[in-house]
């Protein structure tokens, strides 16, 4: 079985092509490309096909990993992002209650709060609710959502997130 492995980093992009024939890895290095990180991905699958002299139509499998979306998260320098949720909740990314390290210390860190994904005005509430065992107790208000949509398009969202309970 010939099995290959992209890992797309912010410098680097990794390819690892594993062949039970030759019972041993061929790995290519090559720099990303950050504006289509697919086109450094694509050039280090045949790269390395050509380095271990095989034909791509022979390989099984291509698994994809990525850490941009990390180092995006890390850095703090990804779009500008909404978030659509329900009615009641629109600070429930903000509070994470499950993941505080001291459930009732008023002195901790939580990076979530002082750098959220989404800043406060950019987390609209909408008209919805669905309980646990999926029966809908609020319709969801389709005009709310396009109305939320067109305020975070107006005030300079480049992307937007749905969270609905």
């Amino acid at each position: 079985m010939r099995r290959i492995g992209v890992d797309v980093g912010g410098t680097f992009t990794d390819i690892v092509l594993w062949d039970d024939e030759l019972g041993r890895p061929t790995v290519h290095k090559l720099p990303s490309t950050p504006a289509d990180p697919s086109t450094a991905a694509l050039e280090g699958i045949r790269t390395v096909a050509d380095l271990a002299g095989i034909d791509l139509d022979g390989v099984q499998r291509v698994s994809h990993g990525t850490t941009t979306a990390t180092n995006v998260v890390v850095q703090r320098r990804g779009a500008r992002v909404g978030f659509i949720t329900t009615a009641g909740y629109r600070d429930i990314l903000h509070t994470a209650r499950h993941k505080k390290p001291y459930s009732f210390s008023l002195f901790q860190e939580l990076p979530w709060q002082s750098h959220p994904l989404a800043r406060r005005r950019f987390r609209l509430p909408v008209p919805e609710r669905v309980t646990a065992d999926g029966r809908t107790l609020i319709p969801l208000d389709e005009d709310a959502v396009r109305a939320a949509a067109v305020e975070l398009r107006e005030s300079g969202v480049e992307a937007i997130a749905i969270g609905f309970l």
